[in-house]
């Protein structure tokens, strides 16, 4: 009976030491770091879009293409709606000159070409997305932070950096801007209460972090990263 009570005091203090090395390894990795996988690869993107409403005639590109800052991806026939009765003629072609500035869809900057939403001989209107480029030279890790935990990151501070396509691979990289606002901030249709009710939730602030392996990598925006970033450092 007394051997019993030995190995079950034994047992428990067993058991109560691993919790404790447990509890105090959470509050260890929560006090000195804030970690998170809603992280991605970035990078600077811009929408090309019809200037006027006109018919596409000719498109050079498809997704992938590299691109370079002012060469012509396409070209607009103004004529094949300038005789729609919606359309004011002096808006087609208030100058000769402009006109056919405007018929020329040329790359806004140097890229890659990630998406297309057109096709030859497709009629499009003024405003139109035609296709995204992306700056993929000059890549990044866009991470969004809870507002309860953004408080502690800051500019310059180490990040342990995993990205899921690299499997078994860390990078040690740097916080190189916080936001100043948060993401919903830029909501275009913001949904205010109406009824009186209201359901808190938890906003995120977007951080940027880079490292410098970031472009000699196989990497494209969207795929998936976690990071670790040390805020006691």
């Amino acid at each position: 009976m007394k051997y019993k009570k030995i190995m079950i005091a034994g047992t428990l203090t067993v058991v109560l030491l691993i919790g404790a090395g447990i509890a105090r390894y959470y509050w260890y990795e929560s006090t000195h770091y804030v970690k998170t996988d809603d992280a991605r690869i970035s990078a600077n993107m811009i929408n090309v879009s019809s200037q006027i409403p006109g018919k596409i005639t000719t498109w050079n590109v498809a997704e992938g293409d590299q691109v370079k800052a002012g060469i012509m991806m396409g070209w607009q026939d103004t004529n094949a709606v300038a005789s729609s009765a919606s359309v004011n003629a002096s808006a087609l072609n208030p100058m000769g000159s402009m006109a056919v500035s405007k018929a020329e869809i040329t790359a806004p900057i140097s890229g890659q070409v990630i998406k297309t939403s057109v096709l030859q001989g497709q009629l499009v209107g003024a405003g139109q997305p035609l296709a995204v480029i992306a700056d993929t030279s000059d890549l990044f890790i866009s991470v969004n932070i809870e507002e309860t935990q953004v408080g502690k990151v800051k500019v310059g501070q180490y990040v342990d950096i995993s990205i899921d396509a690299l499997t078994g691979q860390t990078f040690r990289g740097r916080v190189e801007e916080v936001g100043t606002a948060t993401l919903s901030t830029f909501d275009i249709l913001p949904m205010p209460s109406t009824n009186g009710n209201f359901t808190k939730v938890t906003q995120r602030v977007p951080v940027k972090i880079r490292f410098p392996e970031i472009n000699k990598l196989s990497l494209i925006p969207g795929m998936s990263v976690t990071v670790k970033i040390h805020t006691t450092d």
